[in-house]
């Protein structure tokens, strides 16, 4: 063939655009392929495939795939604390908060066990802890109940994330004399809404903080 007809190759970014490396593209890619195939699909080889870039490109901006999900993790909160103002009243905040949050970890269901695994690489996961202190201590709460309130509010919210759906056919293969509970929330569960039940409780929980403070 001629060179006249002959392609020229080219050197430099294939057809569409090789992702630019950054640290913000590494965790991007990251939790883009995290929520498409899971948290074992995570590997530095798989990332840098999607990537288009080689293992040691990655490994020039995180040290290890342990700080690689505590950064993805904290990425992903960034809109948390997006919906609250100043002037809302702590529990208005504290449910908006808690539904935010819920939201979140629904669409990245691999991140529950990572929240506020290491404080020093999620600044937004301690400041979403601190804006729900601070509602505790606007109500005038004691410290310890301030601490014990939020953290237990938190944890309410992320594993509230971790719902086995296949719960409730185990439930209903129960014995229904031995565990008439089971029974009449499994057989209730075709038209059963995970945020209006995490709400649900969510609002349960604050009652009862509202009873405390007479």
């Amino acid at each position: 063939m001629s060179s006249a007809t002959t392609p020229k190759r080219t050197r430099g970014r294939p057809r569409g655009g090789r992702p630019a490396l950054s640290l913000d593209a590494v965790v991007t890619a990251a939790v883009a392929l995290l929520d498409e195939a899971g948290e074992d699909a995570l590997t530095f080889r798989a990332l840098a495939a999607r990537m288009e870039t080689g293992v040691g490109a990655i490994y020039h901006y995180v040290g290890g795939r342990d700080e690689l999900l505590d950064r993805v993790t904290d990425a992903i909160l960034v809109d948390v604390l997006a919906p609250v103002t100043e002037s809302d009243e702590p529990f208005a905040t504290l449910r908006t908060l808690s539904a935010s949050l819920f939201d979140t970890l629904q669409r990245h269901e691999w991140a529950g066990p990572y929240l506020m695994r290491d404080a020093t690489l999620q600044p937004h996961a301690l400041g979403l802890f601190e804006v729900m202190g601070q509602q505790f201590m606007r109500l005038e709460l004691p410290a310890a109940q301030c601490f014990n309130a939020a953290s237990t509010l938190l944890s309410f919210a992320v594993g509230s994330g971790a719902e086995n759906r296949e719960l409730p056919d185990a439930w209903l293969a129960l014995d229904a004399e031995q565990f008439p509970f089971l029974h009449t929330i499994a057989s209730g569960f075709a038209d059963h809404d995970d945020r209006e039940q995490f709400l649900a409780g969510v609002d349960i929980f604050l009652a009862g903080v509202r009873a405390q403070l007479g």
